[in-house]
């Protein structure tokens, strides 16, 4: 699956050009992502898509130099259990 970046959405694309998820977001004035919403579409649950676009969007901050700020449920538990992407996690 490849990333790919859109208009306030990081998505994934299948090697047949089909959309497996997305992960839509604001930017903020203080220089932050905000998560509003991670999405897996049908039939590609279990496969770790929002994992995928999660890291996609940590990267995303890292090389940005932001932060994120989680409103999406999954986004939140995935980001405040996984230690190593505490750096980009807004306090």
């Amino acid at each position: 699956m490849e990333l790919k970046q859109g208009e306030n959405r990081l998505f994934l694309l299948t090697e047949e050009g089909i959309e497996a998820g997305e992960i839509i977001y604001e930017v903020s004035e203080d220089r932050l992502f905000i998560i509003k919403h991670t999405y897996t579409h049908d039939g590609f649950t279990g496969q770790g898509v929002g994992k995928k676009l999660l890291h996609g969007m940590v990267e995303k901050a890292r090389e940005e130099g932001k932060k994120i700020r989680p409103v999406c449920e999954f986004a939140e538990a995935v980001l405040k259990k996984k230690e190593d992407y505490h750096d980009v996690l807004e306090k």
